[in-house]
């Protein structure tokens, strides 16, 4: 029986760039990507986004969930909510209205540097628009991201898509496990 290479590893134990290449690391963000979370709900998606404002990024979260079941703060952050509903209201997207919904992306990208969004409701927009639309809405979002240095965190339930509708997404998009 061949011995294992353990005597090697444990050797190198406080090399960080062997362990990050052996057993992974947590990346930050990149500035100016696009990131596509796959899942049910947004738990990892958010778990990404919490890491950004840990680190200082300023957020904005839209979604399908009503603003009051988001927790506004975390620490001393506050985090914008941008809710996706046809009620009218502060806030609130009607989602029929994706040009609304880009200027309200491109003002936010505009305000400050180093910002994240959070985007979780591509499926709620889908039922209120065609997919050519949300595709275009979505490589606007990108360039702006990609201009203003910002990053773009998607998290979408893959159910809910054709699976050309999801390369058209993967494509220009850094997955997240």
């Amino acid at each position: 029986m061949r011995p294992l290479p353990w005597p090697l590893l444990i050797a190198f134990e406080e090399d960080e760039l062997l362990k990050d290449l052996l057993f992974g690391k947590k990346k930050d963000l990149e500035e100016g990507r696009a990131y596509l979370v796959k899942e049910k709900k947004p738990e990892r998606a958010l778990a990404v986004f919490q890491q950004a404002i840990d680190a200082e990024w300023r957020p904005l979260y839209i979604t399908r969930q009503h603003p009051n079941h988001v927790i506004r703060r975390r620490g001393d952050k506050d985090i914008r909510i941008v809710w996706l509903s046809t009620t009218l209201g502060k806030d609130y997207i009607d989602p029929h209205n994706l040009n609304s919904l880009s200027n309200l992306i491109g003002n936010f990208l505009n305000e400050a540097p180093r910002a994240v969004i959070l985007l979780d409701g591509i499926e709620y927009l889908m039922i209120n628009n065609d997919f050519a639309r949300i595709l275009h809405f979505l490589e606007y979002v990108n360039e702006q991201i990609a201009l203003r240095r910002a990053a773009l965190i998607l998290s979408v339930d893959e159910r809910a898509f054709e699976s050309k509708e999801l390369a058209y997404i993967e494509r220009n998009t850094v997955g997240v496990e």
